[in-house]
Order: C-alpha cells, then sequence, then structure tokens
C-alpha cells in the first residue's frame, strides 16, 4: 500500500516565543504553541492518468482539518513533557511522528520518526496519546499517514554541548554487548540521543527509528544505557551526543533470550 504524505510543522514551545509571531497562541500560565502549515506537495508525475491513478491508491487528508484535531489534544501533548522529569533543564528538541491513520479516521500507529529530544519517557508519551487521536475519513475512505514535527524547548539551565568522534565510538563498543541482551528493538536501524551529565552518567535518552518498537527491549535498552558511565562527562557542562544502534546485535547471550512483542 502506497501512503500520501502530509507535510505540517508545529511547534510546541515550552518557553518564550517570538514575540511578533502571530502564529502563536498563548496558553494562561502555560507555553506558547507556535502552529505553521506546509500544504502537501503534488505528485511529481509526467503521466496525468498515471496520476490519478496514484491518487485513488490513499486517502487524502485535509491539513487544516489535521491541524484542528491534533490541537484539541494540545494538553495531552504538552504534558507529555513533563516524563523528562529532572532533564527538562537540558532536554529540548524535535520529534517528528508519523502517524498511519485507517480509511475510517482511526489511529492505527504512530512512529518516532526522528528525534532530537533524546527522552524516551517523552516520546512513548507522545506515541501513546496520538494513538487515540481520532481524524476525520481520509477523502476516499483510503488509509494515508503523514509526519508531524512537535518541538519542546528545556529550561535552558544547563550549559549544553554536542559531543562526536572517536570518544562515542569507544563507548558504543563497550555499551553493545550489554545492549545486545535487551533483544532487538526494531527491524532496522535504531538512533539514539543520550544526554550525559557532568560525572558521565547519562541523564536521558531518547530512540528513534521508522520500523515497528519493540517497547519492552527499547525500555531496556534506555534502562542499560542510563546505568553506564560514558567517557565523554565534561565538568559543568551536559554533553549531547548520538548513537546508531544496529537492528540486530549478536551474542551468544542475546541468542538465548525470549523474542519480544511489538507495537
Amino acid at each position: 500500500m502506497k501512503f500520501a504524505r502530509i507535510a505540517l510543522l508545529s511547534l510546541l514551545a515550552l518557553g518564550p516565543a517570538c514575540g511578533g509571531d502571530k502564529g502563536a497562541r498563548r496558553t494562561p500560565g502555560g507555553p506558547q504553541f507556535v502552529i505553521k502549515n506546509k500544504k502537501p506537495a503534488p505528485p511529481k508525475n509526467d503521466d496525468p492518468y498515471r496520476s490519478m491513478t496514484v491518487q485513488n491508491e490513499v486517502g487524502v487528508m485535509d491539513t487544516d482539518d489535521v491541524e484542528a484535531t491534533i490541537q484539541e489534544h494540545f494538553d495531552e501533548v504538552r504534558g507529555c513533557y513533563a516524563r523528562a522529569g529532572k532533564a527538562q533543564k537540558y532536554a529540548g528538541g524535535k520529534v517528528l511522528l508519523r502517524f498511519m491513520v485507517s480509511g475510517d479516521g482511526t489511529t492505527e500507529d504512530v512512529r518516532v520518526l526522528e528525534s532530537t529530544l533524546g527522552n524516551y519517557q517523552v516520546e512513548r508519551c507522545l506515541v501513546d496519546v496520538g494513538k487515540r487521536i481520532h481524524f476525520h475519513a481520509p477523502n476516499g475512505n483510503k488509509p494515508t499517514t503523514f509526519e508531524y514535527p512537535v518541538e519542546f524547548r528545556s529550561s535552558s539551565r544547563a550549559d549544553v554541548l554536542d559531543i562526536d568522534g572517536p570518544k562515542v565510538a569507544h563507548d558504543l563498543a563497550h555499551l553493545l554487548p550489554q545492549l545486545a541482551a535487551c533483544g532487538v528493538v526494531a527491524d532496522g536501524q535504531v538512533n539514539a540521543i543520550v544526554w550525559v551529565e557532568p560525572n558521565g552518567q547519562p541523564g536521558s535518552v531518547g530512540l528513534a527509528t521508522a520500523a515497528a518498537v519493540d517497547e519492552n527491549a527499547g525500555g531496556c535498552v534506555v534502562q542499560t544505557i542510563r546505568a553506564f558511565r560514558m567517557s565523554i562527562g565534561l565538568p559543568g557542562h551536559v554533553v549531547r551526543t548520538s548513537l546508531r544502534l544496529p537492528s540486530t546485535i549478536a551474542t551468544a547471550e542475546a541468542s538465548h533470550r525470549p523474542h519480544h512483542r511489538r507495537r
């Protein structure tokens, strides 16, 4: 099944936003919600008959309807950030969600396609909220998919540095055998964002992948990374780094672990 994509841009700003932005909506005692819509581009195809066929294979959703429906769940989306706990002082960034919607408007699945936020609890909360959203049925009553970004801003109470390189590769080499015992997180590459506190202890970890996630394995990976003291800790700074985890980490220990249920 081919899917039509709707490109939407919505920023959930947990902190001050530009006062001149006409799209900002201030909530009493809360953050601003900045909305910018981008209409989906028409399919690129020189054959008009072929284009019509593609359109008939997938449902088409109205961008404004999607935006309005998601805004009805604004408080739930905003509330997800509380799951970051103490990491709110430094963990911030964009989470790109992929919604998979059935022909009657029911959300069948939501995936964290990309994330610079780096907090698994917040990311899974967004997935749970997204799965409860029911949209208007797509035109043609055909399944479709679209991507929707949400951005959280930290309280900026910590100095953050981005680090990559040999030390990160060294840490990953020591981490992989431990992560193998968690099982397969997804049938594809998983990208992890890790926030390392000054003592070298990861204070927040997030995961993103285009594939379906085994939530038990994902939670195990996050807890394993958080228990690992990394060599890139810097006094007085929080370090943000990224790790690319292969879909399968083969070890004798992992081969005997029971397979998890995928969601």
